[in-house]
């Protein structure tokens, strides 16, 4: 092979890295967990490691293939310096350098997207090429979006149901609106490069596409973005360009788009508004609270770890250890964040000052960049435009969520278009810009290839292809298991823990999910239970060896154990033991406080119960959760029937209210009602009580025995009518009450009594705390 030719081919396998990569966001493979994040960055991990030994040969033969040292390329490589030393000096290092199954954001996945933009930066440097480029992924932009569209009339398009808001390939509807706001931004530079007609048309097709799936996804910090870029663009192009036709047209629609907004948010009450797509666009309060609370935290763990943070993609460590307690008032959903929902404030508290400064650094260079570029002609006024607004609302939109693999994408293809900008190379009308003399003489070192090749497909086995296999296992295990075929759910779950994979979280959670789910129960169903027990523990004790300070893994194992000590009596104080270290790691989390306080009831420690809850409702008097299970522990467990009963009552009172979750407990709360002798209360039951799920039938007559003595015969025989129409043996048994016959239920019961068993006095027996909470938000 001639040297011409082994350039050829390494150019041809550096341009499948760079095409292939923009397929990231549009790989989905449904047979691993977290397949809309995992699968993607797999792929990408093994396409980038395939194809990057072949651009640093061809980069090393060819001087003119290697990126410019402009300052954004350094100030990108100075940002990675600092992404590095933030998992050096992590608090889970890690964590930092792997990231997990749901985020894929460690800087392992990172250096990635580094490799992806080096070579990019590399081949792609003038215009023609990266019309092409541009083009071929705003085409792939059109596809994404009429996937996302097609989930309105068919939910399970993608296996997964999708609800109102569609996120299509990408899933979450956030991460779909972002990635169609760096794609119309391009489409917008394709047009204003006076494009052919037949160009022109497709061009405003795609738009079309893409700004429908923008507005199906709803997302209002996107929608803030958007603004925020066609303002930067009207201001720039507006004010700069010396047409007044332009300048009228583009304040004009500047205007329009403004006073079209202001319309629709006048009209936010109307039905019209409020039932329409546009509902969530004109409403910016939902979850305000929530995220002010978050970024609170970020700013105080910076103010702890200034300079290198707590370590990148370590930001749930942090929360957790100063978590709020007021986060529970607004659900369990928003108590286990892994990111503040602000990227500056990620970056501060994960990465320091260090990080902030070089990220600043990335922005900066990157406007000094496209204004140079204009000043020295490389650029015409109208891509100067873009490439302002476009970081400008990519960065505002940054301010209410984080990054994702569908935004790293597209970062990154805007750094590397303008690094290419920013070279006079730029202008030159041909694909391929000029060689660089004697530079080209510079033999092709196949030797070093091979070398470089083989040790990059041993990375990519060991650290993507075998991980997948692991996750693949995982959920076929969690499958078999779903559908009742235990042995096989074990034997795939002990494969999983084989295959080596950096990502044991999502096996340790699956694993000990099912497990609780049948110890309570006939476990003599599952012959392997004493082995898939052991397996578990070998899971989880690994994996929190390396991350010995996420709370979330010590709180299922902590569960599992405790499911299982009736069992295995040393599973107890290992119970014990984990529920301490998790509260060690996050002392205000009022779910660790309830989950414990049950365990020590089931362990016959009530004292210990009665102020673990006593401390939880001490954390936030406002969450009713907190008053219901230490009223129903004081009422049941410790006889305390005054206090019980105020505290009950209590959880109905407070601005974070306790929702029952079934009938049963309706009669807990019929009780402290009739003990506090709040009448009204108890009148409330009887609308409440047909929104629960169907209890027993001796707890509906318990509470009508409570309206019976307070007085309230009508409540009472509202609640004996509807249990005589759903029982016909209740009904023979009540009917001398109906008749006049007897004045109580309970003379009516003894006039009639066939040994039915009605119960005539409250239930007895411990009642503990429970925790109905689910685990982070996934």
């Amino acid at each position: 092979m001639t040297r011409q030719d082994a350039i050829k081919w390494l150019k041809a396998i550096s341009y499948i890295g760079i095409y292939g990569g923009l397929l990231m966001p549009l790989f989905f493979w449904p047979v691993v967990i977290f397949p809309f994040v995992f699968s993607k960055l797999i792929f990408f991990q093994a396409l980038i490691g395939l194809t990057f030994p072949a651009y640093l040969v061809l980069a090393w033969a060819e001087p003119r293939y290697r990126p410019k040292p402009t300052l954004l390329y350094l100030a990108i490589i100075s940002y990675f310096i600092a992404v590095g030393a933030s998992t050096i000096f992590s608090v889970d290092p890690l964590r930092s350098w792997w990231g997990n199954q749901e985020r894929m954001n460690g800087l392992f996945t990172l250096l990635h997207f580094f490799a992806w933009l080096s070579m990019t930066v590399g081949v792609v440097k003038t215009w023609p090429q990266w019309r092409r480029l541009l083009n071929y992924e705003v085409t792939l932009s059109a596809f994404m979006a009429i996937v996302a569209l097609l989930q309105k009339p068919f939910p399970r398009l993608l296996s997964f149901p999708a609800g109102d808001r569609v996120g299509g390939l990408l899933d979450n509807p956030i991460y779909m609106a972002s990635y169609q706001i760096f794609n119309l931004f391009f489409l917008a530079l394709l047009l204003l490069k006076k494009p052919s007609k037949k160009a022109m048309v497709y061009y405003a097709l795609v738009a079309f596409l893409d700004i429908a799936a923008f507005l199906a996804a709803q997302s209002r910090g996107a929608l803030v973005g958007l603004a925020v870029g066609v303002l930067v663009f009207a201001i720039a192009y507006g004010s700069m360009t010396p047409s007044k036709k332009a300048k009228r047209l583009v304040l004009s629609g500047l205007l329009l788009c403004v006073v079209g907004y202001g319309v629709l948010f006048a009209l936010r009450d109307t039905e019209f508004v409020r039932t329409s797509t546009f509902a969530r666009f004109t409403n910016f309060t939902a979850t305000s609270r929530t995220r002010f609370i978050a970024w609170d935290i970020a700013w105080k763990g910076f103010l702890e770890r200034p300079i290198t943070g707590w370590g990148f993609d370590t930001y749930h460590v942090l929360f957790n250890q100063k978590y709020n307690p007021e986060s529970l008032r607004f659900g369990y959903y928003e108590t286990w964040f892994d990111r503040s929902h602000n990227t500056i404030m990620d970056v501060l508290s994960m990465t320091g000052l260090f990080g902030l400064v070089t990220f600043a650094a990335v922005f900066i260079t990157l406007f000094i960049a496209v204004v140079r570029a204009k000043r020295r002609g490389w650029i015409d006024l109208p891509f100067m435009s873009v490439l302002l607004a476009l970081p400008a609302g990519y960065f505002v939109q940054n301010l209410f969520v984080f990054d994702h693999p569908a935004a790293f994408s597209m970062s990154y293809l805007l750094f590397a278009l303008v690094i290419a900008c920013s070279s006079a190379e730029f202008l030159s009308p041909a694909s391929t810009p000029p060689a660089s003399g004697a530079a080209a003489t510079k033999p092709v070192p196949w030797t070093l290839f091979a070398v470089i090749q083989l040790l990059a497909a041993l990375v990519v086995w060991r650290m993507s292809v075998l991980p997948f296999r692991a996750s693949m296992l995982s959920i076929q295990s969690n499958t078999a298991f779903s559908q009742g075929r235990l042995d096989e759910a074990y034997r795939l779950a002990k494969e999983a823990w084989e295959t080596p994979t950096p990502y044991l979280d999502e096996q340790t959670f699956l694993q000990s999910r099912n497990f609780i789910s049948v110890a309570s129960g006939d476990l003599e169903q599952v012959p392997v239970w004493k082995e898939w027990h052991d397996l578990i523990i070998a899971v989880t004790d690994k994996h929190l060896s390396e991350h010995p300070d996420n709370v979330h893994p010590h709180f299922i194992y902590a569960r599992f154990l405790e499911s299982m000590m009736n069992r295995i009596q040393s599973d107890a104080s290992l119970a014990d033991r984990e529920y301490k270290k998790a509260l060690a790691l996050s002392p205000k989390r009022q779910q660790l406080l309830y989950s414990y306080a049950r365990f020590l009831v089931n362990t016959n420690r009530p004292d210990e119960a009665t102020e673990l809850l006593k401390e939880a409702v001490a954390l936030d008097d406002e969450i009713g959760e907190s008053h219901w299970l230490l009223g129903i522990h004081l009422l049941f467990n410790r006889q305390d029937v005054e206090r019980g009963a105020q505290e009950i009552v209590k959880s109905q009172r407070v601005s974070s209210r306790y929702v029952l979750q079934e009938g049963r407990e309706s009669l807990a709360l019929a009780l402290a009602y009739e003990q506090t002798n709040d009448i009204e209360g108890l009148k409330s039951l009887i609308v409440l009580l047909p929104t629960l799920p169907q209890a027993e039938l001796d707890v509906y007559v318990q509470i009508a025995r409570a309206m019976e003595r307070k007085g309230l015969t009508a409540e009472r025989d509202r609640i004996l009518n509807a249990l005589s129409k759903i029982d016909s043996n209740f009904a023979t048994r009540i009917m001398p009450l109906k008749l006049g016959t007897v004045s109580s239920i309970q003379e009516a019961l003894d006039l009639t009594s066939d040994g039915s068993g009605i119960i005539t006095s409250p239930p007895g027996g411990a009642t503990v705390a429970t925790s109905s909470g689910p685990g982070p938000r996934r």
